[in-house]
């Protein structure tokens, strides 16, 4: 019999609206999907925020709506497998709004391939989307931030870090190396006052899901999640809106999934 749970709520109402007064936030992949609903709810609380990917099309959008809601934004193309590009992609964030106190590490890539048919390139394009750009905006902004008094810094990961999962060898990989390297920053940094923590979205119904599942995703999956839906990218937002901000000051090296339940041992009923 089907959960009748309720959809999560809205950020906007269930935390003040003054919540990151004060805060810039930077969200790498911030012009779609997951990225872009934390970048206006980030807004909704009071944050400045920049968005960042590779296509400023989708930018655009997302920052002058940030505008619109009383914030300043910033919108940067970057490769972020690219160390000079997120070293300049830094840069322009501080030039035109002072400041980073939060650092989303939300941008990723994946296509599904049984482990007999990846290329290296195909390895490459993932992992080093997903680890290295992850690991270099987080010594990038890191360095800024321990010199300038510390931050909050949350990198999406994903619960096939923690299990494998079938054509997700090397996406999966790299969500587990993001979850290794989000508990080593927060054991190094947290005496500059940097906390890092780690969301593990499950089955997140979003556009570059459903595309890289060729358009739909199996319904036979939600027999494994327990709360018999899908996720959404607003399932995320409320989560990362606490740890962006100070309620969260005691957090640090954590891992939560955001998953419906799907890493639990399935029913006998």
């Amino acid at each position: 019999m089907p959960n009748d749970w309720p959809e999560t709520p809205p950020s906007t109402d269930i935390f003040a609206d003054d919540l990151l007064d004060g805060e810039t936030a930077l969200i790498t992949g911030g012009g779609t999907g997951i990225g872009e609903e934390m970048a206006l709810a980030f807004a909704d609380h009071g944050a400045d925020v920049a968005v960042a990917s590779r296509d400023m099309d989708h930018l655009e959008p997302v920052a002058e709506a940030v505008e619109e809601k009383g914030q300043n934004a910033c919108a940067t193309t970057v490769d972020i497998r690219e160390k000079d590009e997120v070293d300049a992609m830094r840069d322009t964030v501080l030039d035109e709004l002072g400041d980073i106190s939060i650092l989303v590490n939300n941008a990723g890539a994946n296509f599904l391939t049984p482990l007999e048919d990846l290329s290296a390139n195909g390895w490459r394009a993932v992992v080093g989307t997903i680890l290295d750009g992850t690991a270099y905006c987080t010594m990038s902004v890191g360095d800024y931030m321990i010199d300038n008094g510390g931050g909050s810094i949350i990198a999406m990961g994903a619960t096939n870090s923690v299990h494998g999962a079938p054509f997700h060898g090397h996406s999966g990989a790299g969500k587990a190396g993001v979850h290794n390297l989000m508990q080593t920053v927060a054991s190094e940094w947290a005496k500059y006052n940097v906390r890092a923590n780690t969301i593990a979205p499950g089955i997140i119904e979003t556009e570059g899901v459903t595309e890289a599942a060729g358009g739909a995703l199996p319904e036979q999956i939600l027999d494994t999640v327990p709360a018999d839906r899908f996720g959404t990218a607003g399932d995320c937002v409320p989560l990362a809106v606490f740890l962006a901000s100070d309620a969260s000051a005691y957090v640090t090296g954590s891992y939560y999934a955001v998953d419906g339940g799907h890493l639990l041992l399935p029913s006998p009923y």
